[in-house]
């Protein structure tokens, strides 16, 4: 019988939820980290801005196409496998990245980095940490995502500092150091909770009563769709903040400053969103944490002062983090329940389209327009289309649910 698991968690399961954060904080920090080495690299190379936010585009879409494969894996196999080798590949990458010359080695060594580095330690590691938690997974899955959001603050930061003490090819090199020495003890660290009969035997079986109007698989379908929006909404102001401020006369330090407000602020976000979500449902935590990021993007270029950034960077971490906790807890309520890490990684690796396309499309119309306006209204747009896909997820999983009498009769399958 499944009962235990439900009732207590094993004392384990913290160092489990402690260990993934860390890791899954370094992996967001140094996918962004392209945001302080932009400018460095333009300067060195003469390449203009899309091309290098473009490297931020490879390494999302790879780690999306990593995390696919290495969540369906983590179903079936035990997980400290995966996650040894992602947590070889960062810091290899890096030492690469310190002795780049042309775009294509930047995209290469960024490729490299995200399929088997950052694919194998996501979305493992988040399916292996809703698994050790059965009670506040919401809380639980929010202190993990909390983790990305400093990691995305305090790793460019670090970055920032290297880049100007050691040059772009040292800060690479001191970062591929870093990255190892710290990733593969952790890494150790991570197992798979213990899994009593009943749960294996439910878990090869088949899925449990759908409550929903349609099939599981059209609902992680839909939420597919919606996180590509979603995260153009959100990859524009992450990616191009940094050069925005120094843009708007702020120094180096403290245009970097302002992605670290905002991934710091991230922190407190994602955690209060997991607790919205075990309280109001995951679904609604979603729209409303989307919803004030989609107004708040739009904001960014109308903006000048640096107090004011800062208190807009800041607003904008503590909502668009949240989205980060819901929707992997909407890929995990909606998911068939023997497919959740490949479920997961289905939503990641859309997600991380979006947050290629967002990447991409800031920098862009940056090239175009010689600003960021252009830019961040289209973030904007795209979150607008985000929230009516997810209204109509609303309909299809509340609204329209399916009763359970109606379930319970053979009239109403």
């Amino acid at each position: 019988m499944s009962t235990s698991l439900q009732e207590s968690e094993a004392p384990y399961a913290w160092v489990i939820l402690a260990a993934t954060a860390v890791m899954i904080g370094m992996a967001f920090g140094a996918i962004v980290n392209i945001s302080v080495f932009l400018k460095p690299l333009a300067a060195e190379f003469g390449w203009p801005r899309a091309q290098l936010a473009a490297a931020y585009s490879v390494v999302t879409i790879a780690t999306g196409l990593g995390g696919i494969v290495m969540g369906h894996f983590s179903d079936r196999l035990p997980v400290r496998r995966v996650v040894l080798v992602g947590s070889i590949v960062p810091g290899v990458a890096f030492f690469l990245l310190s002795g780049l010359n042309t775009p294509a080695e930047l995209y290469a060594f960024h490729a490299l980095m995200g399929l088997f580095g950052f694919g194998a330690i996501m979305v493992p590691l988040t399916n292996v940490t809703t698994q050790w938690f059965a009670r506040n997974r919401g809380l639980a899955v929010g202190l993990t995502s909390a983790g990305g959001a400093l990691g995305q603050g305090l790793m460019p930061f670090l970055a920032r500092e290297l880049i100007l003490a050691q040059g772009w090819r040292g800060a690479y090199q001191t970062m591929g150091v870093i990255y190892l020495a710290a990733l593969l003890p952790l890494a150790l660290l991570i197992r798979n909770p213990p899994r009593p009969t009943g749960w294996s035997a439910a878990a090869a079986g088949g899925d449990e009563a759908n409550p929903y109007a349609i099939p599981r698989q059209w609902l992680v379908a839909i939420v597919c769709v919606a996180v590509v929006f979603c995260c153009t909404c959100m990859a524009t102001p992450i990616v191009h903040v940094v050069a925005l401020g120094s843009d708007a006369g702020l120094g180096p330090r403290e245009a970097a400053g302002l992605l670290t407000v905002m991934m710091i602020f991230g922190v407190a976000g994602r955690i209060l969103t997991g607790r919205m979500a075990d309280r109001i449902g995951n679904l609604r935590a979603y729209i409303i944490v989307s919803a004030a990021q989609t107004v708040l993007a739009l904001w960014f270029p109308h903006v000048h002062s640096a107090a004011g950034l800062y208190v807009l960077a800041a607003l904008f971490g503590l909502w668009y983090a949240g989205v980060m906790t819901a929707l992997i807890l909407c890929a995990r309520e909606f998911s068939p329940p023997r497919n959740t890490g490949l479920s997961i990684g289905l939503v990641a690796f859309f997600g991380w389209i979006g947050m290629a396309l967002g990447a991409w499309q800031g920098g862009l119309f940056y090239d175009l327009n010689g600003d960021y306006g252009q830019a961040f209204l289209n973030s904007s747009i795209a979150g607008v289309i985000n929230l009516l896909i997810l209204g109509l997820l609303y309909l299809y999983t509340v609204r329209w649910a399916v009763q359970p009498e109606l379930r319970a009769s053979p009239a109403g399958g």
